[in-house]
């Protein structure tokens, strides 16, 4: 393994944590669509990204959803969570280019968090990413939910005027709906697309 490379990817571990991986650690390339890990697989190895970027999803009833993305320097802290579990994993990672991962035994990514406080630092910093990553897409997924919502606001605005037209602004809207404007013109597009609505500046007709 090359320590040099190690220590310029991984600057704050330290030599002798870099002495450990050394040891104990496997670099392994992927190409785009290889698996990482699969879901349905147990974790055996803690990856952490050098080069190149990996998209960790989850299926669900045939369902593919973003979940949140792997950069260099990063973790997967789907995988240490699972590292204290004995069930198969709920996720998939998958390559989005040419890459390369450093992976890390789970029984010395155990022994090493304890040992190392830069390698603790690394999970504790990767928590609070994927925190705010996850958190973005359970209000992506709050959007698909709120299309029906905001149809059936649309048609109860429409019966209320006696109007097929509405001069209602999507800032208004998402004020009534209780979420953003810019997640209801993503929205509205979609009814647009579905051509259940046309929009005309501020107007906005129940097809």
């Amino acid at each position: 393994m090359d320590i040099k490379m190690l220590e310029n990817c991984l600057p704050d571990f330290g030599r002798d944590l870099i002495a450990e991986i050394d040891k104990f650690g496997i670099i392994k390339n992927y190409s785009i669509d290889d698996f990482v890990i699969k879901q349905g697989q147990y974790v055996r190895y803690l990856p952490i990204v050098l080069e190149g970027s990996v998209k960790v999803y989850s299926t669900e009833d045939g369902l593919q959803f973003l979940l949140y993305y792997i950069l260099p320097k990063q973790s997967c802290i789907f995988s240490f969570a699972h590292l204290f579990s004995q069930d198969p994993i709920d996720f998939s990672a998958v390559p989005e280019e040419e890459t390369q991962i450093l992976l890390i035994p789970i029984e010395k990514a155990k022994e090493w968090v304890l040992k190392f406080p830069s390698f603790n630092h690394l999970i504790m910093a990767e928590f609070q990413k994927h925190y705010n990553d996850l958190l973005q897409t359970t209000k992506q997924i709050i959007c698909y939910k709120l299309e029906d919502r905001l149809w059936s606001y649309l048609k109860t605005k429409s019966e209320n005027s006696h109007s097929k037209e509405l001069s209602i602004t999507h800032k208004n809207i998402a004020d009534d709906l209780g979420t953003s404007r810019e997640v209801i013109s993503r929205v509205m597009k979609k009814l647009e697309h579905e051509n259940k609505i046309f929009q005309d500046g501020r107007k906005i007709k129940i097809v």
